[in-house]
C-alpha cells in the first residue's frame, strides 16, 4: 500500500454502502399517510363494523374526482380490499368505458354506436349545459340511430339487483328504452323529468342484459349490479374535472338518485387541475370548492366525508400544489370532513421525481402515476381508511 494511504475498515465500507443505498433506494419510498380529522369517519367505520358483525346492509362509498379517480386504479385497490374484508356489495355505478370512469370490476358495459356523452366541465365538454347528468356528472343519450347497450354480468350469488338510472333528454325530450334480461321478454321503461331508478332481480348465473332505445331521447345516467350486503364503491371520476363542476349539476336529479343509493362515505379527490391553472386565483378556488363541498354534504346527510389532496407532481408546480393542499385542509376542517394528503405518499408537492426512476410509478406526462404508482397509493389510502378498525 502506498505511504499515506488510509486503511478502509469494515465499518467505513458499510457506512458508505448504507449512504449509497439511502441515496438510491432499490424500491420507491412510499410513506404511510394518516387521515387528518379521522373522527369524521365515525359513521363509515361503524357501518363497516356492523357488516363484520353480520348485522349490516350495503355500505356505499361515493368517490368523486378527476382523471386520477376516473382511471380506477388506486380506487380499484381500495374497492377490492374493502370487499374482500367486509363483503362484495356489487359493481358500483357504471357507464360504458370512455364515457365515464374506467371501472375495472367484473361487470362490463359495452360501447354502442349512436350514444353520445353529455357533460360539461373543463376538458372535452360535450352536450347542452343543462346540468342533468346525474350521479356521475356524465351521462349518455342517443344522437341518431343507435344500437343496444349490453351489460355483461358474471355468475354470482342469488339476490343480486340490476339498477338502471334514466331521465328525459334535453328541453323535456321524452323517450323510452326496452330492457331485456337474458332470454326473458323485454320490458318498457319510460324516462321522466326526475330520475327513474328501475330495479330488476337477477338470477345467479352469468347473463347479458340489453338496453335498447325505443323512442325519443332518453338520457341514460348509469347502471349497477348490487348485492343486499357488502361494500359498494362508486368510482365517479371525470378526466379534466374540478370540484367547481359540481356547482353546475342539477341538484334535484342528484337527490333522487341518492335516495336510491344512500352514501356512507363521500370522498372528493380534486385539486390537481386547479393547481395547474395559473389563471385561477386561490381566492376563487377556495370559494368554489367550499360551495361544492357544502352542496355535496347537504345531499349526503349522515355520511362521513373525506377530502383528498392532489397527488404530488414535479417541482415546477409545487407552490400552487401547496396552496391548494392548504386550502383543502382548511375546508375539510370547517366542513367536518377528514383530510388525506395524497402528495405526502411521495414526500409532498414537487417530489414526484423521487418515484420516476422506478418502472411503472410515474406516467409519461409527469402529471399522472403509472399503474405501479397508483397501486402503491391505493394501498396506503385504504390502510388509512381502515386505521382503527
Amino acid at each position: 500500500m502506498r505511504r499515506g494511504a488510509a486503511w478502509l475498515t469494515g465499518a467505513t465500507i458499510l457506512a458508505w454502502v448504507g449512504a449509497a443505498v439511502a441515496q438510491h433506494p432499490v424500491t420507491p419510498v412510499v410513506r404511510p399517510v394518516p387521515i387528518e380529522g379521522a373522527p369524521a369517519l365515525a359513521h363509515f367505520h361503524e357501518a363497516l363494523r356492523a357488516l363484520e358483525r353480520g348485522q349490516g346492509r350495503q355500505v356505499r362509498v361515493l368517490h368523486y374526482g378527476d382523471s386520477n379517480v376516473a382511471a380506477d386504479l388506486w380506487t380499484q385497490v381500495a374497492r377490492d380490499t374493502l370487499q374482500r374484508r367486509f363483503g362484495d356489495g356489487g359493481s358500483g355505478y357504471l357507464l360504458p368505458p370512455g364515457h365515464g370512469s374506467w371501472n375495472r370490476g367484473p361487470v362490463r358495459v359495452s360501447q354502442a354506436p349512436g350514444w353520445a356523452t353529455r357533460r360539461r366541465g373543463f376538458a372535452r365538454d360535450f352536450g347542452p349545459s343543462d346540468g342533468r347528468w346525474g350521479l356521475a356528472g356524465v351521462a349518455i343519450e342517443p344522437v341518431g340511430p343507435t344500437r343496444p347497450i349490453r351489460v355483461h354480468v358474471p355468475a354470482g350469488p342469488a339476490g343480486r339487483v340490476f339498477q338502471l338510472h334514466l331521465t328525459e333528454g334535453p328541453r323535456g325530450a321524452e323517450g323510452a328504452v326496452q330492457l331485456t334480461v337474458g332470454e326473458a321478454s323485454p320490458r318498457l321503461i319510460r324516462a321522466s323529468r326526475t330520475a327513474v331508478v328501475d330495479a330488476t332481480q337477477l338470477a345467479p348465473g352469468e347473463q347479458t342484459l340489453s338496453i335498447r332505445r325505443v323512442s325519443g331521447r332518453p338520457r341514460l345516467l348509469g347502471v349497477s349490479v348490487e348485492h343486499p350486503r357488502g361494500v359498494v364503491y362508486d368510482v365517479l371520476g371525470i378526466n379534466g374535472h374540478r370540484a367547481s363542476a359540481i356547482l353546475h349539476w342539477d341538484l334535484e336529479l342528484l337527490r333522487a338518485q341518492l335516495a336510491a343509493r344512500p352514501a356512507d362515505l363521500l370522498v372528493l379527490s380534486y385539486g390537481g387541475n386547479e393547481a395547474l391553472d395559473p389563471q385561477l386565483s386561490m381566492a376563487t378556488y377556495e370559494a368554489q370548492t367550499t360551495e361544492a363541498v357544502r352542496r355535496m354534504r347537504a345531499l349526503t346527510p349522515g355520511a362521513s366525508c373525506l377530502l383528498v389532496g392532489p397527488l404530488a407532481t414535479y417541482p415546477r408546480h409545487a407552490e400552487r400544489m401547496r396552496q391548494v393542499t392548504r386550502i383543502q385542509r382548511q375546508i375539510a376542517a370547517r366542513a367536518g370532513c377528514g383530510f388525506w394528503d395524497s402528495a405526502a405518499t411521495s414526500g409532498g408537492p414537487g417530489t414526484l421525481p423521487a418515484w420516476a426512476r422506478f418502472e411503472g410509478m410515474v406516467g409519461r406526462d409527469h402529471l399522472h402515476l403509472g399503474r405501479a404508482g397508483y397501486t402503491r397509493v391505493g394501498e396506503v389510502f385504504v390502510a388509512a381508511l381502515l386505521h382503527g378498525l
